[in-house]
């Protein structure tokens, strides 16, 4: 019988390998870091986009209380107490200015002051009321805005 001699090993040798699992690893760290990421990025925008819901429901609020109280006052000084833009008008637009002045960038800023126009409506006895709310949020570059309507009157 002939003696056992040990097999040489065959293969690839193991310094062409050396690494690659760790890269692999590392690659995959990167990619779910862009993955987190994302969602950090994707959770801003919807905190961005809940202030702005905040905001426009207060200025929902602001015109809406401004217009319930236009339908209990005299309708032939409805014009001369709340008409007025740009900070300057009756003292029914100066209260409505000083209830905008809790929406953001709205204070000592004429430029997102409420409007309020007043004009004849169908009948004589009726008005249009048009009421705008400006406020800009910080950061942002332009106003958002919020635009009510009511017929005031008896048509």
């Amino acid at each position: 019988m002939r003696p056992l001699r040990s097999l040489p090993l065959r293969g690839a040798p193991r310094t062409a390998q050396s690494g690659a699992f760790l890269l692999e690893a590392l690659i995959g760290v990167l990619i779910f870091a862009f993955g987190i990421l994302g969602l950090v990025g994707l959770q801003a925008v919807a905190i961005r986009n809940t202030n702005d819901l905040q905001y426009r429901g207060e200025a929902v609020a602001i015109a809406g209380a401004a217009m319930g109280r236009m339908w209990t006052m005299d309708r032939t000084k409805l014009k001369g107490f709340y008409e007025g833009d740009k900070g300057s008008g009756g003292d029914g637009y100066l209260a409505l200015v000083e209830a905008a002045e809790r929406l953001p960038s709205v204070k000592d800023n004429d430029a997102l002051a409420p409007t309020v126009t007043v004009v004849d409506g169908p009948s004589t006895t009726s008005q249009l009321v048009t009421v705008t709310i400006r406020w800009q949020l910080p950061g942002d570059t332009t106003p958002h805005q919020y635009v009510s309507a009511v017929m005031v009157g008896l048509n």
